[in-house]
């Protein structure tokens, strides 16, 4: 059996029975290239064991349910278990519980009862997958283990159905206008609650944007405000018809106004939200590198990689980018990076709710659609 064929076996398993009777929160595959014609395993998205010397990239990432605690897969075929082995070892100074996925017939006796001994989980694929071993989950090494930790929590803030998808900021405050204290709501009822709003056919990407700054929790098919939420509330103190005028101006195709320039407090509430995401501070933290608070996108993209390695390559670049640009000691080659390797939810949205919170000034994008995006001219200014 192949090593591709493990994992995805494994991936499979993992995904409709969980690990140790708990359901997955998320799990992601390495972006090799050996993996990413098999599209049942994404999301794909690289993660980086740095250990000083050198860096690893383990082939499956996952997080349980409960929020916390983080494994990592290493999967071999029918041979390299020895090899395996030591990669998963080396494993555990960043991840509570770590596996080793190989062919059953490969396994053997004794190399099971050295993983025990390891305290690396065995997992054995054949046309089923069993757990033989599931190890004893232990905290792994500070340093390593945060490093880990900062980029699965990028990874969820800006993936998919996490990111913004709107570039109006109006879309995700909108709910705190209409949402009440102390109800929780059925998920399909919310939206004849907007009245005259303009809500986009997507609402549901609308509300996510909302969870994402905190204004409300979904649980579910129940959705409640938040004690977050319930200030926004207060302080926007506006009907929704009065909001939907707002959104008017604000989302004017060519000549729409900044919401920080209509409604300056408004503006404000939504940079005391974006302040929360350590992204938002690590771009602030970038620009402040240059001399005029201003740079194109490829200088940002380098100089925040220079602030903080864990988060940058994953919020700048596609996943499969990151995966090609990365040299065997886990730096990113950036000066290879070309216009279609950045992800563009960052260089639109993102970029454009920045410049609505009066975080970033009212530059001009790097072109016109992502295809012809050039980030040498996309220019990233501090207000």
């Amino acid at each position: 059996m192949k090593e591709e064929e493990v994992v995805l076996r494994t991936h499979q398993f993992l995904k409709s029975k969980g690990l140790d009777k708990q359901p997955l929160a998320r799990i992601y595959t390495d972006a090799h290239s050996t993996l990413l014609s098999y599209k049942e395993l994404q999301p794909f998205q690289r993660f980086t064991l740095n250990l000083g010397d050198f860096v690893l990239h383990p082939d499956l990432v996952g997080q349980l349910s409960d929020g916390e605690s983080i494994f990592a897969i290493e999967a071999k075929g029918d041979s390299d278990l020895i090899k395996g082995l030591a990669q998963a070892e080396m494993y555990q100074s960043g991840f509570h519980q770590v596996f080793l996925a190989a062919e059953a017939s490969a396994w053997g006796t004794s190399l099971p009862k050295f993983a025990r001994r390891k305290n690396i989980g065995v997992i054995a694929v054949s046309d089923s997958v069993e757990i033989a071993y599931s190890p004893e989950a232990r905290m792994p090494f500070r340093d390593t283990f945060q490093f880990i930790s900062r980029q699965l929590e990028t990874v969820i803030q800006i993936s998919g159905q996490q990111t913004f998808q709107f570039n109006i900021p109006t879309h995700y405050l909108v709910w705190a206008i209409v949402l009440d204290a102390n109800i929780s709501y059925e998920l399909d009822s919310l939206v004849t609650r907007l009245g005259n709003y303009p809500i986009p056919k997507d609402w549901q990407s609308a509300l996510r944007g909302a969870k994402k700054l905190g204004i409300v929790n979904i649980f579910g098919n129940r959705v409640e405000i938040t004690s977050i939420g319930v200030a926004v509330k207060d302080v926007l103190s506006t009907t929704i018809s009065e909001w939907a005028e707002v959104h008017k101006r604000v989302g004017a195709k060519g000549c729409g106004i900044p919401l920080v320039q209509l409604k300056s407090q408004a503006a404000a509430l939504l940079r005391l939200l974006l302040l929360q995401d350590p992204m938002v501070r690590l771009v602030i933290d970038g620009l402040r590198q240059f001399s005029n608070h201003s740079a194109h996108f490829a200088d940002l993209a380098r100089v925040c990689d220079q602030l903080d390695h864990a988060r940058a390559p994953i919020f700048f670049l596609k996943p499969i980018s990151a995966s090609l640009l990365t040299d065997h000691n886990g730096r990113i080659l950036w000066e290879r990076a070309t216009g279609e390797d950045y992800r563009s939810r960052m260089f639109y949205q993102y970029k454009s709710i920045l410049k609505h919170a009066g975080i970033l000034s009212d530059t001009s994008l790097g072109g016109s659609t992502a295809k012809s995006y050039d980030p040498t001219q996309d220019i990233w200014k501090l207000l």
